[in-house]
């Protein structure tokens, strides 16, 4: 299981008075935002030019989402990103949206996995994950930490 320390990147959260619902918290469809936006703030951190995005890259082909504690318009909210698994031509991202307590504390609100599959976006096929992107991710996150398949 993840803590946080395991997590090398994230980003804040900025919370918008539309996210909120009637229940006064953050509905659960900006989650999804929130995590999308961490994502690509990952890749370009991990990438940085070594992916010319209008030609390959990957699509998410899949997400798996747990709402755990509620999240509000004023909570200080960060989203937590990091790749766990890298087979052939897929790898699995988590995520954490967590917020901090006035008293410093963490708290998981949700965490997902993704399921990103690498693509050639001119010819629409999958690709093998190639050299040069997984040692990107290896340098970032360290080898020891990946599961490869």
């Amino acid at each position: 299981m993840l803590t946080f320390k395991d997590y090398k990147h994230f980003i804040p959260i900025q919370i918008r008075f539309a996210d909120v619902d009637r229940l006064k918290h953050v509905n659960n469809a900006c989650y999804h935002n929130y995590i999308e936006l961490g994502r690509v703030k990952y890749f370009n951190e991990v990438f940085g030019n070594k992916i010319n995005w209008d030609i390959s890259g990957f699509v998410l082909a899949r997400t798996e989402l747990d709402h755990l504690n509620q999240l509000y318009l004023t909570d200080d909210a960060y989203c937590f990103s990091k790749i766990i698994k890298i087979g052939n031509k897929s790898m699995q991202i988590k995520n954490s949206v967590i917020k901090q307590n006035s008293d410093g504390t963490l708290v998981e609100c949700g965490n997902c996995l993704g399921v990103l599959v690498a693509m050639d976006y001119i010819k629409q096929k999958s690709i093998t994950i190639p050299q040069e992107w997984r040692k990107c991710i290896e340098n970032f996150e360290g080898k020891n930490s990946l599961n490869f398949s």
